[in-house]
């Protein structure tokens, strides 16, 4: 290999950096050999040389130098191509790709609940992994909950946050069936969890009594009656609902579209929201996709039947998805409905980044 600073070549040469050509050399081979893309190293040339030498499919067999960037034109490029935004890789029909084969994530989630001048606090973590995918694009997941929860900042101290977090344990593992868009549409191992159920219930009664032990039995019992009715108690289940919302969808040509979204912002009720949802087309400056949802409550109408002013609220959400993997790396949900008393939730959930955080 050979690098010229000045070469015996017409002058338009002498000014440049220039790599001579030799026998059996091919743009390829060139471009492997000094480290450069191939279509750069093209580029680059045609930009300076002569009209006869400019290269197109290969050399021509007369071409004796290539002309080379500098090294400080090279750093110029690589900045001017870090200052561009990095464009969102879109599958077919503008849609985020759901690839979950083969990753264990683990997440820190946080719920704060507004009930007037009340204020609650919850915080737990969360493993996500996948376990399969069958023909149909459906997936299954297992869900994982650390006995570990805290309550305004502290490990539960009331007999209600102890049993809520006792009886909890049941779920868990929890595997859900998710679709094609990263929707949550069941749950898988109903068996398993009711056959948990004498067990955690023994340890419960073991250890709390009265009226109010009582009730956080019946309630479980219910919730467990069959599958049907514990798919309708997770449906409150903050984490299912705002992780698995089906964000892997078309976002159209123009990124956006209306939709409805459901949430549970009251246990066991479903608020409507119509929503505006939209994926920016480059990537933001953490270098992730950014997905906004943000609407406003569908009222019922039914308050005004009976002479009552539309109830107000609204609802918005923020993803931020790996641009590789579209993996969920961070969400901020929060919804709120102006009652007689406004209730207000907010949901945040973000990746733990450690070493066993990694796609296998």
């Amino acid at each position: 290999m050979y690098y010229l600073e000045n070469s015996d070549e017409e002058s338009v040469y002498d000014k440049h950096l220039t790599y001579k050509v030799r026998k059996g050399d091919t743009l390829q081979s060139v471009a492997e050999e000094l480290g450069i893309d191939s279509q750069e190293l093209r580029r680059y040339h045609n930009i300076y040389c002569p009209l006869p030498d400019l290269i197109e499919a290969d050399f021509k067999s007369y071409l004796k130098f290539v002309i080379l960037a500098s090294e400080e034109t090279k750093t110029k490029v690589k900045e001017e191509i870090l200052k561009k935004p990095k464009k969102v890789i879109f599958g077919n029909d503008y849609k985020i790709p759901f690839l979950s084969e083969k990753s264990t994530k683990t997440y820190k989630a946080k719920y704060t609940t507004e009930a007037g001048s009340a204020v609650d606090v919850i915080e737990m973590t969360i493993g996500v992994k996948w376990l399969a995918t069958d023909k149909n694009k459906y997936h299954l997941f297992e869900i994982n909950r650390e006995k570990e929860i805290y309550v305004n900042g502290s490990p539960p101290d009331s007999v209600i946050q102890e049993l809520e977090a006792k009886t909890a344990e049941v779920l868990y593992p929890l595997k859900i069936v998710v679709d094609e868009f990263g929707k949550w549409v069941d749950i898988y191992n109903y068996d398993e969890i009711e056959s948990r159920w004498p067990k955690i219930k023994r340890e419960v009664l073991d250890y709390y009594e009265g009226e109010v032990a009582e009730t956080y039995m019946e309630q479980t019992e219910y919730a467990l009656e069959n599958s049907d009715t514990l798919l309708e108690s997770l449906r409150s289940d903050y984490f299912l609902r705002t992780f698995f919302n089906g964000i892997h969808v078309g976002y159209t040509g123009v990124y956006s579209f209306e939709t409805e979204v459901s949430f549970p912002l009251e246990k066991d009720e479903e608020s409507v929201f119509k929503v505006k949802q939209k994926i920016d087309a480059v990537l933001d400056d953490n270098d992730l996709i950014r997905i906004e949802q943000k609407g406003d409550y569908v009222d019922t109408g039914y308050d005004v039947i009976y002479g009552y002013a539309p109830w107000k609220g609204n609802f918005s959400s923020v993803y931020f998805l790996n641009p590789d993997s579209y993996n969920i790396e961070k969400l901020n949900a929060q919804c709120n409905i102006e009652y007689d008393e406004p209730i207000k939730a907010t949901i945040e959930i973000e990746l733990v980044k450690k070493e066993e955080n990694q796609d296998n």
